[in-house]
């Protein structure tokens, strides 16, 4: 999950070429991904929690290579990244393993004789992953550098980005090492009582991990060394698998040979000024990080909240577009939606009262009053067309007499 997007970007690298402000996109947002990454680690106690933010400044450094078109770097890193970070985090559970369950690295301290595998494979893949020369790291945040700063798609900001990532990322590694391995002990008495190596199921994948963390990067040695091409081995291995005008752009600047040397010494130097600061912070002089994080107190809070991304996430998308987006979507949907099904159903029943009252007291009524009309003025019919013959005689008598009654009396 985490390294498939750098997988994706790399695989569709006939489309970034064609796109070179997209590639610039994905440059950016991986330098500043690096370098926020690598900051917050600074200040974080959790022994994972460490090493989490490592993993995701290492994807900013690859996802960098992958905007200034060096791709098959991106996947060489993401390679050797997968030796030194899985043993780290292997020797993070060992040591939280020895620890009975402790991560605070405030509550640890002078491990080093006490668990000496876990120590001396974790000093290993810190080593690597600081950018030391002839382990895996090196050879890989290298590369991402050179390319950085000398391909066409590339740009001296973020290489001076990138490098500021590696002295941070060497001064946080050894900030780890020292409050966990080295100086004066933290631990609980009851926890140092039964502080012990983990075992060989734990520490014999770890020797493993650490010897690939110092083979693994000689696949993909920098072209200037001259060594021989199987030491080019990955570039070659993934040349196939990208067009010849993005291998094209991550070959650039190989032809200024000082330059490169020059750039990849100072890259070592910044790790070597990076390990030696944490050293003499955290071990020569363990009371400097107090006294400046009381003098930048604001700065060390915004850095151990995790510039408080999560804060602003929440207040972003979670209260703001989730909750207030779902209580204005409810208001709408009650106010809008139901209330024009409401409307128009009020607005149905009413006509319909109309209607039955105009069907029942109009069109019935005019129906009834007509059949009325009528039987009334069948009364008098019916008082004559009885349909007696005997009646019938009567009225002819009755009317006989009549007539001789007025004959006589005129």
């Amino acid at each position: 999950m985490v390294t498939a997007g750098v997988y994706m970007v790399a695989r569709s690298a006939a489309l970034y070429q064609l796109t070179p402000s997209t590639s610039m996109v994905v440059a950016v947002v991986g330098a500043c991904t690096a370098i926020l990454a690598a900051s917050i680690a600074l200040v974080q106690n959790d022994i994972k929690r460490v090493l989490a933010y490592s993993t995701v400044s290492q994807l900013g450094y690859m996802f960098l290579a992958l905007g200034v078109g060096a791709y098959w770097v991106a996947i060489f890193h993401l390679f050797t990244h997968a030796f030194f970070k899985a043993l780290l985090f292997l020797c993070s559970g060992s040591v939280i393993h020895a620890m009975g369950g402790e991560q605070d690295m405030r509550r640890m301290g002078a491990l080093k004789d006490k668990i000496p595998t876990t120590h001396w494979t974790m000093w290993v893949g810190s080593v690597a992953i600081a950018g030391i020369p002839f382990l895996a790291g090196f050879f890989s945040k290298d590369e991402i550098l050179w390319q950085a700063y000398s391909s066409p798609g590339g740009s001296k900001l973020l290489w001076l980005v990138g490098l500021a990532t590696a002295g941070l990322t060497a001064f946080y590694m050894w900030r780890l090492m020292n409050m966990t391995f080295y100086g004066k002990s933290h631990l609980a008495p009851e926890v140092e009582k039964h502080v012990h190596e983990s075992p060989a199921t734990m520490t014999v994948p770890l020797t493993l991990l650490a010897i690939g963390c110092v083979l693994a990067g000689w696949l993909g040695t920098p072209k200037l060394w001259n060594l021989p091409e199987s030491f080019r081995a990955f570039e070659r291995w993934l040349a196939p698998a990208f067009t010849s005008r993005a291998a094209e752009a991550a070959g650039e600047g190989a032809h200024n040979a000082p330059l490169e040397w020059l750039l990849m010494t100072l890259s070592v130097a910044v790790a070597i000024i990076g390990i030696a600061v944490a050293r003499y912070f955290y071990h020569t002089r363990p009371s400097i990080p107090d006294s400046i994080e009381r003098s930048c107190k604001p700065l060390y809070t915004v850095l151990y909240n995790k510039w408080y991304v999560d804060e602003i996430y929440d207040f972003l998308f979670v209260d703001g577009l989730g909750k207030g987006g779902g209580r204005v979507c409810g208001a709408f949907d009650r106010n809008v939606v139901d209330g024009g099904v409401n409307g128009a159903g009020w607005l149905t029943r009413f006509t319909s009262r109309i209607s039955i009252w105009w069907d029942t007291w109009i069109i019935d009524g005019a129906v009834r009053f007509g059949s009325f009309f009528v039987k009334m003025l069948s009364y008098p019919v019916c008082i004559l067309e009885t349909g007696r013959v005997q009646a019938y005689a009567f009225f002819v008598v009755v009317g006989v007499l009549a007539f001789l009654g007025y004959y006589i009396a005129r």
